[in-house]
């Protein structure tokens, strides 16, 4: 078997792939060809015409008669207001006036003895001194016996009453002298047993107090207190 030459397997494979080229680029057309699609038909709807109402005709103005024109034109006259006439027979004469001479003044000549000098002021009246500042209120204190209170001895209770168990608060009013002695006693309100009343009254006699003063002087006065008389239990 005689063997093929290399030339010519080399033409074969040249030939056989020109031959598979031509083929393909032969193809593309045919493959890339496209149909003719029709043209979409489109509808539409159309609406009848709206009639459009023809425009007014325009009015010509009516002509005013020229007469009636200037009749309006024209000022329209008023006639003057009516004055009433007077007359000079009616207006008064005015009444005459008294005429009165003045009175003669007679000139006197200048007397030699007149001083010619101008009069000396007359002296001012002082004035009146201001009224003096109202008195001030006095300085008033009352009675008391809150100085003396320790040492005046309390009055003693009855041991009748303390057997009876009589308690009550006797109210007395003491006249204070100005030397801050007791004077008159009176009982206001009693304690409702006669012994415990004089027990206090007879007590308060004896008492020193505080007089009341006016301006810091002494000065008798009536003063109020109350004694009271309690049972202690033992």
């Amino acid at each position: 078997m005689k063997s093929v030459s290399p030339v010519v397997a080399v033409a074969a494979t040249l030939l056989l792939h020109a031959a598979l080229v031509a083929t393909i680029v032969i193809g593309l057309p045919s493959e890339h060809r496209q149909e003719a699609r029709p043209a979409p038909v489109e509808i539409r709807l159309m609406q009848p015409p709206v009639p459009v109402p023809p425009a007014p005709h325009p009015v010509a103005p009516q002509p005013v008669p020229v007469q009636q024109a200037k009749k309006e034109l024209e000022p329209k006259h008023r006639p003057p207001p009516k004055h009433e006439e007077v007359r000079p027979r009616d207006i008064p004469a005015p009444a005459p006036v008294a005429r009165v001479p003045a009175p003669a003044v007679e000139a006197k000549p200048p007397s030699a003895s007149t001083n010619t000098q101008p009069a000396a002021p007359s002296p001012t009246t002082p004035p009146a001194p201001a009224a003096t500042a109202a008195a001030a209120p006095p300085v008033k204190t009352t009675a008391s016996d809150a100085a003396y209170a320790a040492s005046n001895r309390k009055p003693p209770y009855p041991r009748l009453s303390r057997i009876n168990e009589e308690q009550g608060t006797v109210v007395l009013r003491v006249l204070v002298k100005a030397d801050g002695t007791a004077g008159a006693v009176e009982i206001k309100t009693s304690s409702g047993y006669p012994l415990l009343d004089e027990s206090a009254k007879s007590t308060v006699q004896t008492w020193r107090f505080k007089p009341a003063t006016v301006d810091g002087k002494p000065l008798s006065e009536w003063y109020q207190l109350a004694i009271p008389f309690t049972l202690q239990n033992n």
